[in-house]
């Protein structure tokens, strides 16, 4: 049976996308082989990585619905690295367009992959602030950016405009491999409230995979990106972040996201490093006159509370 992989180019991004399984597929007997043909996570020594396995088991030993994604290019839309960071106490930093937490890789060591869970957040129009415009907020994984120029990443947009009366929100699933712009998932199905799984691994310095289930509706997409001219990857960081996008060339103003979890949340190092998401700084967003407008918090090892402050 033939590979069946499709290669998609968008400008200067080239994509990988995978064949979907086939009826009465299982990935917990499928060798390895099969699982990396149809785009389904490697699955993880059951003995020897228990709790990489208990992860893995429940997104995969549901029945899911394999959608080969299809992309369209945001030219309009960036999410960078983090802007104007300053550690202000141990543990603690702020950013103008992060906030969330950070880990930074071992010394000697780099990180490879990173996972997260979180619910996508539903936007509202900021108090006091006025409506006639869009407010933005992003809620993702991923690695490099605190640090460095580049940053490998994958999330959820939650978007909001006001105008005569009538709220307008937008909602969508996009990837990122800054400095590039962002690409919208355009056939995921995702709306607020929705849980997301998420999971990015680099292959190299050149390639990533990016595996991303709407374990609400039970959908999952995966594809593999080519590093894009421009790009780099370091694996100096990890991180689960909801951001003020870049737009239009401008930082944009952020939605009143209310509040996001995200759970399950660590990453690990080409030397099989587990770092938790705890176990890095949190970082609250504060605007032009250095005022807190988005805070996280760590309320365990592997769990984050990103709230619209």
């Amino acid at each position: 049976m033939t590979n069946k992989r499709k290669v998609t180019t968008i400008g200067k991004l080239k994509l990988t996308t995978f064949q979907p399984p086939p009826a009465g597929f299982n990935p917990e007997t499928a060798p390895q082989s099969k699982l990396f043909r149809h785009g389904l996570a490697p699955r993880p020594d059951k003995n020897k990585e228990p709790d990489l396995y208990k992860k893995w088991h429940a997104v995969y030993s549901k029945k899911l619905t394999h959608i080969v994604p299809e992309f369209l290019k945001n030219e309009q839309k960036q999410h960078r690295p983090a802007a104007k960071r300053v550690d202000i106490k141990d543990g603690t930093s702020t950013s103008t367009n992060w906030s969330g937490a950070v880990v930074g890789s071992p010394a000697g060591d780099s990180f490879q992959w990173i996972t997260g869970n979180w619910i996508v957040p539903d936007p509202n129009q900021p108090p006091s602030l006025p409506t006639g415009q869009w407010y933005y907020s992003s809620a993702w994984i991923g690695i490099d950016g605190w640090g460095s120029g580049d940053v490998l990443q994958a999330g959820t947009d939650s978007d909001v405009l006001v105008q005569n009366g009538v709220t307008h929100k937008s909602v969508a699933a996009w990837w990122e491999w800054y400095p590039n712009y962002s690409v919208t998932i355009t056939n995921l199905p995702v709306t607020s409230g929705d849980y997301m799984n998420c999971l990015i691994c680099s292959t190299g310095a050149t390639t990533a995979t990016v595996y991303l289930t709407n374990v609400s509706t039970n959908t999952h997409v995966s594809f593999q990106i080519t590093i894009p001219g421009g790009a780099t990857f370091k694996g100096n960081s990890a991180e689960w972040i909801v951001e003020a996008p870049t737009v239009g060339g401008n930082q944009a103003a952020l939605a009143d996201y209310g509040a996001t979890f995200f759970d399950q949340s660590y990453a690990y190092t080409v030397k099989k490093i587990q770092e938790n998401a705890g176990a890095g700084n949190t970082i609250n967003m504060v605007n032009s006159a250095n005022a807190v407008i988005s805070v996280g918090l760590i309320e365990a090892p592997q769990v984050l509370k990103v709230s619209f402050h």
